[in-house]
């Protein structure tokens, strides 16, 4: 078994690209469509084969991940802490490049940072797809509920899908300052492969799967406080009505973290400035039915959210979670009693022990509700 989970490792950092590559959304390419418009692609290069996705060791993972449950949670909480890290360092990195770039000297820039930045990304993009493939292939593991840490895993899973999209798909955001210096090395940077591979799971969860899990899914993602239904307008190119509230009609809110961080507010300019990234404009790597998806993803949280917003009941502050305060208050803590959301403690006991407040040990979690 220890051979088979570092093989699974082994495959969300090195070899994604001949595992599944050719069959993930937007995946047919064999150099990044931003670059060709710089460097025309030669076909005859032996270092640019076509994708050949190699089928037999997706059965392979598929059957392991389905039989072994403890292990593919571990698997899949260690992917999602990967990600998270990766994604986390990439934006605090571009921060960096960026007030260099602003300042009136001009500081240079230096070559290795700019190589870590660009593989923190590469490294973010590989994860999302890895995520992608592990849906597509074994989507129980977070949307069959009766498995160990499934509903767990689908809260993760929306939270950093949310907070990727809102880095990289708000107006005038730092992503797009960085990606429009072209600084050399971080060539890879761009807003279609990141984008394409959190659609890919998107639309694996929200349009492919059957109706009690399209809304799971659904309902986990709008619960988030992170999640903004512009951001998913933003994949086709459609204009924001707003960036405020989110499908609950809630302030756009996260747990603290750096990669949690609100997206920046929307600001005015010219019709140029607002033009933006847009699913529409790749059609050589994006078929017609995937596009077609993603519009029916759309309307489909455009009306789950209309319903959401609409049966949220207003939750008094000292109810609601006092880690991500965007939940109620549903769990207690033995023995200590502190208490917290179940989202909030259940993904923090796959990682630690102690107890958020007093650093007890803690030894059982209770289902709590408030005394009426």
């Amino acid at each position: 078994m220890l051979c088979e989970f570092v093989l699974l490792l082994f495959l969300s950092k090195a070899a994604l690209p001949p595992v599944c590559q050719g069959c993930g959304f937007g995946y047919r390419y064999t150099r990044l469509p931003h670059l060709l418009k710089t460097k025309p692609e030669d076909a005859n290069l032996p270092s640019l084969q076509k994708p050949c996705p190699s089928l037999l060791l997706q059965r392979h993972m598929a059957e392991l991940l389905s039989t072994d449950k403890d292990m593919a949670a571990s698997f899949l909480n260690s992917v999602l802490n990967q990600l998270n890290w990766a994604f986390s360092e990439f934006i605090g990195m571009i921060q960096e490049i960026q007030q260099a770039a602003e300042r009136p000297e001009r500081n240079f820039v230096d070559t290795r940072q700019l190589k870590v930045c660009a593989t923190c990304f590469d490294l973010s993009v590989s994860l999302l797809r890895v995520l992608e493939m592990t849906v597509t292939l074994v989507p129980e593991i977070f949307l069959d509920w009766t498995r160990p840490s499934a509903e767990l895993l689908l809260r993760r899973l929306a939270q950093l899908l949310n907070q990727v999209l809102n880095r990289v798909t708000a107006e005038k955001n730092l992503f797009d300052r960085v990606v429009n210096l072209r600084l050399p090395g971080l060539e890879s940077v761009d807003h279609y492969p990141i984008l394409v591979a959190v659609t890919g799971i998107l639309v694996r969860i929200l349009v492919d799967g059957d109706k009690q899990g399209t809304s799971r899914a659904a309902s986990v993602l709008l619960s988030d406080p992170c999640f903004q239904l512009h951001s998913i307008q933003h994949l086709l190119g459609e204009p924001a009505e707003s960036a405020g509230p989110t499908a609950a009609g809630r302030p756009a809110a996260g747990p603290p973290g750096p990669s949690a961080a609100p997206p920046a507010p929307l600001a005015a300019g010219s019709a140029s400035e607002r033009k933006h990234f847009s699913l529409h404009a790749y059609t050589d790597y994006i078929s017609l039915e995937e596009k077609q998806k993603v519009e029916e993803m759309l309307e489909f949280l455009t009306e789950e959210s209309k319903q959401a917003a609409a049966s949220t009941a207003p939750t008094s502050e000292e109810d609601l979670c006092p880690i991500c305060y965007a939940h109620s208050i549903s769990a207690v803590f033995r023995p200590c009693s502190h208490k917290s959301c179940k989202a909030c403690i259940n993904q923090h006991l796959m990682n630690n022990k102690d107890c958020f407040f007093c650093k007890a040990t803690i030894t059982g979690v209770e289902d709590y509700s408030k005394p009426s």
